[in-house]
């Protein structure tokens, strides 16, 4: 097959999923020739001769590994087409992932709908630690009671965040229905979808603005590694990446990418 016959190795659509899993994400390294992108450990990189345009608060590879390094680029690539999502974001663990959609989408005053069986650090987030910080305040609601997810939405509700599959429950929410109640009310909607990784499901074509995952689990798959994730549109995730990543600093390490 020739170069200009190959589909576009980025495209959802152009690759079966199990040739994504290997090749989306993936360059040629060109110092090297070698087919796989190598681990690159450094943490800076050469500067332009006139550095005066550099953006020291961007989210691009090459200039500092905490802005974004070789490896999670590739990572993030890959994850964003095996979610069938435009962009995504890296972190060094599940927990920062979660931490990072609502350091960066919420503020003081807002309102936020959870599900009332949820991983151990959103429940203290939620109940503790963004309440007596930042006076943001939740409701914890059964996900799978659509009646009550809409009685508990107020004019401040900003997000609602649920589980695919509840842990440790493994209660199942009808992920098409809540999201259109909280596109009605304004609010986006974030998922966690650990549980249930690619091909298994896939939040985002079901109405989704956000899906997280605690790489640490199924899709890292070995136990010998930690990270996090969140897949979403282009602009949502550039949001997470320069407010939660660059200067809060909870970046994926190179090797763990």
């Amino acid at each position: 097959m020739t170069s200009a016959a190959r589909p576009d190795k980025h495209s959802p659509t152009g690759l079966a999923f199990a040739t994504q899993m290997v090749h989306a994400g993936n360059t040629i390294d060109s110092a090297t020739g070698a087919l796989r992108t190598p681990v690159v450990m450094a943490n800076s990189y050469a500067l332009p001769e006139d550095p005066s345009k550099v953006s020291w608060s961007g989210a691009l590879p090459g200039l500092y590994t905490r802005n974004t390094g070789t490896n999670q680029q590739g990572l993030e690539e890959k994850l964003a087409v095996l979610e069938h999502g435009e962009a995504a974001v890296a972190l060094a663990s599940g927990v920062a992932a979660l931490h990072a959609v609502y350091f960066t989408l919420l503020k003081t005053g807002d309102h936020v709908v959870v599900a009332n069986v949820t991983y151990e650090a959103v429940h203290r987030l939620f109940t503790e630690l963004l309440p007596e910080k930042y006076g943001i305040t939740a409701t914890f609601v059964d996900a799978s009671d659509l009646d009550a997810v809409r009685a508990a939405i107020r004019p401040e509700t900003r997000l609602v965040h649920i589980e695919t599959v509840a842990n440790p429950t493994t209660l199942v929410t009808d992920v098409a229905a809540i999201a259109a109640i909280a596109h009605a009310a304004g609010a986006l909607l974030s998922i966690d979808n650990t549980f249930t990784p690619p091909p298994l499901f896939r939040p985002l074509d079901h109405g989704a603005d956000l899906v997280v995952h605690s790489l640490t689990k199924y899709i890292n798959g070995h136990g010998d590694a930690m990270g996090g994730a969140v897949i979403g549109s282009e602009a949502l995730i550039r949001r997470l990446k320069l407010d939660a990543m660059v200067d809060v600093g909870g970046v994926i390490s190179p090797f763990n990418a």
